[in-house]
Parts: C-alpha cells; structure tokens; sequence
C-alpha cells in the first residue's frame, strides 16, 4: 500500500505522448513565431526606405519653394526700387 505522499514511478504511453506533444508545439511555436518576426522586419525595413524617399521628395520640395520665394522677394525689391525712383 502505497501513502498519498508517495509518486508512482511508472511511465505511461499517454505521458510520453503528451510530453513528444508538447516538445513538437514548442517547436511549431517559436518556429512560427521566427517567421512572423522575418517578415515583420521586412515590412519595416520597406516603411523606412519608404519613409527615406519621402523625406528627400520632401526636402527637395522645400528648396524649391524657397527658391521660387527668394526670385520673388528679388523681384519685389526691383519693383520697389524701380517704383520709387
């Protein structure tokens, strides 16, 4: 007879089933979950490139207004100058 504080040391084919389980859902797991984590630093990777482009198209755009303000402040004076002549 066996006292509740004792354990049973026999193996069952259920336990190893359930332990062979669970070693494969691990597996299955973090396998996935690398996959995930790929593919989710790739989209990132193309938001910054994306991100990179539009700050330049962005930058450009800007140099181009400020250009075309300066030929318009130029262009001011020369009328101001030639006007109050």
């Amino acid at each position: 007879m066996t006292s509740p504080g004792q354990f049973n040391k026999t193996i069952s084919v259920g336990h190893i089933i359930t332990t062979i389980g669970l070693i494969v859902g691990g597996f299955a797991f973090i396998y996935d979950l690398k996959n995930k984590i790929t593919i989710q630093e790739f989209k990132i990777h193309a938001i910054e490139e994306r991100l990179e482009r539009v700050v330049g198209r962005t930058d450009d755009q800007f140099d181009q207004i400020m250009d075309h303000l300066v030929r318009l402040e130029e262009k001011i004076d020369n009328m101001s100058l030639t006007n109050g002549e």
